[in-house]
């Protein structure tokens, strides 16, 4: 997640370069047909997409591998400003044995709400959110991996539903500690006028701002979807970043049993001063460490990436 929680308004500028997200809801999930991917601006390996009905909105979803007895699928959640085809290149090296699903969250990609977005989409309404998906889609547990956003949502889901996760991934994620209003008023309202024009919605950045912010290193193709993402993704961006600096997140963290990998690119920028504060609140915790990749390892260096989840996931085989 593009935070700048801890960042001023210089940082600001991290958000307009990181998340990516937008794509079009292609099917409704109960009741109906999977649809093939060809409305996804990006398809990849995704063997079909759906839509979820939940309170307020329709949540968008992808889907590679089949479903194996006794295992748990991997339950992918993205960035800040991101959509599911940020995972697009990891999800299929996940999908061998197991069933890959890849969210988009509220507002982002695919999943659409109705209505104006609220001031604050909070991580624990969106978590008990995707709960309520894992039940419609008979989910008992799940690995769960998320990055940035999809990260942060990730640690209250598994501290306040640990019995549905069985293992959690945290992967470049702003782990830090809760905002007041009057803090996220001057960080996210006042500190990203540059990131958002009078309408706001977000601006195009340039590619350049991924390495210095986030130690990117193939900024052209990730800063061209980004581009796309946010845009898609809108309004939503902030109300969402909202929710992440309003959570006591490395405080949330002390109540995970279940076993956790960090993951940091090795040229990572934005997320590594949180690691040390990190890995002394979890119970039972790893850090890895994705070669030659910046902050976003899933699209910098996919198959590292898929090398460093793929063995932690497989201790749960």
């Amino acid at each position: 997640m593009i935070s700048r929680r801890n960042l001023g308004r210089g940082a600001g500028l991290l958000a307009a370069a990181s998340a990516l997200a937008g794509t079009r809801a292609v099917s409704a999930a109960t009741g109906a047909a999977a649809s093939a991917t060809s409305d996804l601006p990006f398809p990849g390996e995704w063997t079909r997409t759906g839509t979820l009905r939940r309170a307020g909105g329709v949540l968008h979803y992808a889907v590679v591998g089949e479903a194996m007895p006794g295992v748990p699928p991997v339950v992918l959640l993205h960035k800040l400003g991101g959509w599911l085809s940020d995972w697009r290149h990891v999800a299929p090296l996940l999908a061998k044995g197991r069933q890959v699903i890849a969210f988009d969250l509220p507002g982002h990609g695919g999943s659409r709400w109705d209505g104006a977005p609220p001031y604050i989409q909070t991580l624990g309404e969106t978590a008990a959110l995707l709960v309520g998906a894992f039940d419609e889609m008979g989910f008992d547990k799940v690995d769960l991996i998320g990055t940035s956003l999809g990260g942060c949502l990730a640690v209250p889901l598994a501290a306040f539903w640990p019995e549905r996760v069985r293992s959690l991934s945290l992967v470049s994620c702003a782990l830090g500690g809760k905002r007041s209003l009057e803090q996220i008023h001057a960080i996210v309202d006042e500190g990203q006028k540059d990131l958002f024009d009078a309408n706001g919605d977000p601006v195009p950045t340039p590619p350049e701002l991924l390495e210095q912010i986030f130690g990117i290193v193939n900024t052209g193709p990730v800063n061209q979807e980004g581009i796309l993402s946010r845009k898609a993704a809108g309004h939503w961006i902030q109300p969402s970043e909202r929710g992440v600096a309003i959570t006591d997140i490395v405080g949330t963290m002390p109540r995970i049993p279940v076993p956790t990998l960090m993951v940091y690119g090795e040229f990572d920028k934005a997320y590594i001063k949180f690691r040390a504060t990190a890995e002394a609140a979890l119970q039972d915790g790893r850090t890895e460490v994705v070669e030659q990749a910046g902050a976003f390892v899933m699209q910098d260096n996919p198959e590292g990436t898929a090398r460093v989840l793929e063995g932690f996931l497989s201790r749960f085989q």
